[in-house]
């Protein structure tokens, strides 16, 4: 009776023991869940912003990149329609289609381009572009000094020849130099419609030298009797 009543305690507090064990543990696997739950609820959250911000960032590139291209568009049609104007719409035809998409666009490179394509227009509708006009145009120039020059004697001879007086020699040689001037400009205009450049220096040279040869040749030739 005496061991019965001693053993009851020892069990009890072993069941006791065990209890607090076991819910022990429970609270670890709870707390570990808990905390697993939440890593996983956080994990999933970033994720869910990362997507989000990645269909804004796709949204606002899929925007600008249709922004571009209606930009490109309108600025290809205009650019095409002023080339038509300027060497022939029978020459340049419809705009042309778009061609295959750069997988890779660059909203500067596209502006940059267009820009230069203005440019460039531009230029050509002034007369000049950034090359350099074959060789042969020096002595092209040479030769348009040469045939101004010429002229102008021609005409100084005839204007001598009709009446000597003091008015008509005065005309005579404003002749002879208006003749010097217009052979520069007869070879802007004929670089400027045959090349579509400006004239050199170097041309320029040898057109005002050719011009100025042949006026002092010609004119004191043909002129020494008047």
């Amino acid at each position: 009776m005496t061991a019965s009543t001693e053993s009851a305690p020892n069990e009890y507090a072993r069941a006791v023991a065990a209890y607090l064990e076991d819910r022990a543990d429970a609270d670890a696997e709870i707390r570990a869940a808990d905390t697993a739950y939440r890593d996983e609820s956080a994990k999933l959250a970033a994720a869910v912003e990362a997507a989000r911000t990645s269909r804004d960032e796709a949204n606002r590139s899929s925007v600008a990149a249709a922004a571009l291209v209606a930009e490109t568009d309108k600025a290809v049609a205009i650019l095409w329609r002023a080339l038509g104007d300027f060497v022939g719409h029978r020459r340049t035809g419809p705009t042309p289609s778009a061609g295959v998409p750069d997988p890779e666009p660059d909203t500067e490179r596209v502006r940059t381009r267009l820009e230069r394509s203005g440019r460039l227009l531009a230029l050509a509708r002034q007369g000049e572009l950034p090359i350099e006009a074959p060789r042969h145009t020096e002595v092209t120039a040479a030769a348009i000094g040469a045939a101004t020059g010429a002229l102008a004697v021609a005409v100084a001879l005839g204007v001598l020849r009709a009446d000597g007086s003091a008015v008509r020699q005065a005309f005579a040689a404003l002749t002879l130099f208006l003749g010097i001037a217009a052979g520069p400009i007869a070879l802007g205009v004929w670089l400027s419609w045959q090349y579509r450049v400006r004239p050199r220096p170097g041309q320029t040279l040898a057109c005002v030298g050719a011009a100025v040869f042949a006026v002092c040749a010609l004119a004191g030739f043909f002129m020494r009797g008047l």
